[in-house]
């Protein structure tokens, strides 16, 4: 397997440089900026690590620095005062995780909780990940699983791969009946055919969240899920730069030569080895991702284009401008938009943009049928 040097661009000392600085120092990677920071550049760094919810990871960073760069006191305040928030919000969804799972298989559902607190454990600190919702993926198969959602809350409408359960206040859950998908129907019957044949394995790997105990996959099945939840981000909303930094925690568990080597072969059956090496360059430049891990050669050029994304538009796309059907019922706007957004993708990504079309109008057959 072909390997490539970890060349690293030089910083620039701009903000968005010493951010990526401060991020790195937050993961162990660097122990301090290369220039220390105005206190107009700590708001505009303050601002991106909330936007980009990596506010507790750039806090760690921070914690590292040498005094005379540190940020100013009432900056300092309220970053520590969202910290701490985090580390609640964390410990509460721990606990609300395993509590979840639970009563789903007290249900006759196995399942295993994706992304989220499994993938926090990761992280050197994992009190410090800014959580989001509850995503389980159950076991059952998408009719039996939406027949129990619905004696609970009837009028929740699913899409392809979940529905929303607001089972109580507070609690935000997304019931999966399979991870994720592929527009192509060719890539995506192999996908859930992996899917399948890995479920159990997933339901059954038990990890700590905290002193509570959670379902959650494996590494290998994380090396496949967590990219290609980039991925679909990537055509539908928007990358954040968290999402890309999960992905860096995955790449580096401990993995095997045979394990690589399978990882490289799935890749490519699921059409996903191009990004995967956009990906790869991208945790180099942002991350600065050791060679060791560096087993699947980067492309630079798609590597930057993901960079760009990520950065434009923001976790979640919520500050990309590009696009305007943030409210609902703009159907002219969406396709509009749904136009512009695979015009850009098409140069990069053609064979699942092309069939994104195709998937489109069979995914509202079938919601319409299972609506």
């Amino acid at each position: 397997m072909k390997k490539s040097a970890n060349n690293h661009t030089q910083q620039e000392p701009g903000t968005t440089g010493l951010f990526f600085a401060l991020i790195r120092c937050g993961i162990g990677k660097e122990e301090k900026l290369p220039v220390s920071p105005t206190a107009t550049q700590w708001a505009v760094l303050f601002e991106m690590a909330r936007k980009q919810t990596l506010a507790g990871i750039a806090f760690a960073g921070i914690e590292k620095l040498p005094n005379e760069q540190r940020p100013p006191k009432h900056i300092l305040l309220q970053w520590y005062s969202l910290c701490e928030s985090i580390k609640s919000k964390n410990a509460e969804l721990n606990r609300k995780s395993s509590l979840v799972s639970q009563k789903f298989k007290d249900e006759g559902f196995d399942n295993c909780i994706l992304k989220g607190q499994g993938i926090a454990q990761l992280y050197p600190n994992p009190a410090l990940r800014t959580p989001g919702d509850i995503d389980i993926w159950l076991a059952g198969g998408s009719k039996c699983i939406l027949q129990y959602v619905r004696k609970f809350t009837p009028n929740e409408k699913p899409v392809y791969h979940h529905i929303d359960f607001p089972i109580a206040p507070g609690l935000d859950i997304e019931v999966h009946f399979t991870p994720s998908w592929m527009y192509s129907p060719f890539k995506n019957r192999k996908l859930q055919q992996f899917f399948s044949k890995n479920a159990a394995q997933q339901f059954s790997n038990i990890i700590k969240a905290g002193e509570y105990s959670i379902p959650a996959p494996t590494p290998a099945f994380n090396r496949i899920y967590i990219l290609l939840h980039i991925y679909r981000h990537l055509f539908f909303e928007g990358i954040g730069i968290r999402q890309l930094l999960d992905y860096y925690f995955v790449i580096k568990q401990e993995t095997t030569e045979d394990e690589k080597i399978e990882h490289i072969r799935l890749l490519k059956e699921f059409g996903l080895y191009k990004f995967a090496t956009a990906a790869t360059y991208a945790m180099q430049q942002m991350f600065m991702l050791e060679d060791e891990f560096t087993y699947i050669t980067p492309n630079k050029k798609e590597g930057e284009f993901l960079i760009h994304e990520i950065m434009t538009a923001g976790n979640f796309g919520q500050y990309d401008t590009r696009y305007k059907s943030t409210q609902r019922g703009l159907n002219l706007a969406r396709f509009y938009d749904f136009i512009k957004r695979s015009a850009i993708l098409i140069t990069h990504y053609h064979f699942e943009t092309l069939w994104n079309p195709y998937f489109k109008t069979w995914h509202t057959l079938w919601r319409w049928r299972n609506r």
